[in-house]
């Protein structure tokens, strides 16, 4: 088994949720990841682990069994991360300025649209 780089996992499950928004059970997401060593104890602690950070919502689906899904859509968590970042430094609009830089003139085009709306 390769060692995972930390988050890594986190971000797999949370990928497999998103591309699922009517939720996953535990079992359906072990599935989804293809990774035989993985164990579904794991699986479980992480989902317990990204509930903790309010990222992930669980529900029983009528039956026993649990069905878990992401709390905000990709692009919402995404602009969560990157608001984060911005807080977090002492010039925000440098940090806007050197994210724009790296934007393809396709995506400036259309981040440009949205802020024109």
């Amino acid at each position: 088994m390769s060692k995972r780089k930390q988050g890594e996992l986190e971000a797999s499950i949370m990928s497999c949720l998103w591309d699922r928004p009517e939720g996953l059970s535990s079992q359906q997401i072990l599935s989804l990841l293809g990774d035989d060593d993985l164990a579904i104890t794991t699986v479980l602690t992480v989902l317990s682990r990204l509930g903790e950070k309010s990222l992930v919502a669980r529900s029983q689906d009528g039956g026993r069994k649990l069905l878990f899904q992401a709390t905000l859509t990709r692009e919402a968590h995404t602009a969560s991360v990157l608001l984060g970042a911005m807080e977090k430094s002492a010039n925000p609009a440098m940090v806007f300025s050197h994210f724009t830089n790296g934007l393809s003139p396709n995506q400036l085009a259309e981040l440009k649209a949205v802020l024109d709306k």
